[in-house]
């Protein structure tokens, strides 16, 4: 085509006027400043600007463009299990297949709401901090451990107070852990509560909660500590935690 006397000969029919024209002649002036050598075809990789093919850049170039980015560092509790702690990243950028979410992604609902309050659409944010069951859980938690709670309504705003709390660094994360584990139920009571055919009970999700936490911490510390020891001061853990794995 390059060696025709015209591009027009590539067409089977004349280029248009209107916008078709307009298109064309940005598409020549493009062409006007191209000129090919009569070397044979090559690869040439230009992810790193020395030309050479490397497949730590293939892979660095796929993970920007595929995984999803946040401005909040990623987090990674050890008291508590993979699983949650991949739960917990995946709500915190909001990746869960709430309604909100579903519908964004053209699944027919019979319902955009929140199922637990049917007050609003349902996202991330709202199933863990806005909603009447989240916010009293997290209060629940917060007297349980003896600190003041702050009204949040999203991941972001919870990290920003999450961070203003000042406990030794192993009874944090263990709190944080608290924290992944009854996010990880209140999804499970939502999920239950959409699919079972009977209803699941609230009043339960807060103990068992504790008892998952308690189980999965006590399991993951070097140094045991009792049932009653969990229940009644958390804070005296921290006496224990400095001989707890890193």
């Amino acid at each position: 085509m390059w060696g025709a006397p015209s591009f027009d000969d590539s067409f089977r029919r004349q280029v248009r006027d209107g916008v078709e024209r307009n298109q064309w002649s940005e598409l020549l002036s493009l062409l006007g400043t191209i000129s090919l050598s009569p070397s044979s075809d090559r690869y040439f990789c230009d992810l790193n600007g020395d030309g050479v093919f490397r497949v730590k850049d293939i892979r660095s170039a796929l993970d920007e463009l595929f995984l999803p980015s946040s401005d909040v560092a990623t987090r990674w509790v050890k008291f508590v299990p993979i699983k949650v702690n991949i739960f917990a990243w995946r709500a915190s950028l909001d990746r869960l297949p709430t309604r909100g979410n579903l519908i964004s992604r053209g699944v027919t609902m019979d319902s955009p709401l929140c199922p637990i309050c049917e007050l609003t659409l349902e996202d991330s944010s709202h199933l863990f901090f806005s909603c009447d069951l989240g916010k009293s859980i997290s209060q629940r938690i917060c007297r349980w451990w003896n600190i003041q709670w702050e009204e949040v309504s999203s991941f972001v705003d919870w990290y920003t107070w999450f961070s203003s709390i000042r406990l030794p660094s192993k009874l944090k994360a263990m709190l944080e852990g608290v924290f992944y584990t009854a996010w990880w139920h209140i999804w499970s009571f939502r999920n239950r509560l959409v699919f079972d055919s009977s209803p699941p009970r609230r009043s339960v999700i807060f103990d068992d909660l504790v008892a998952a936490s308690f189980n999965w911490c006590v399991n993951r510390c070097s140094s045991s500590f009792s049932w009653d020891f969990w229940l009644k001061n958390p804070y005296l853990l921290s006496l224990l935690l400095l001989f707890c794995v890193s």
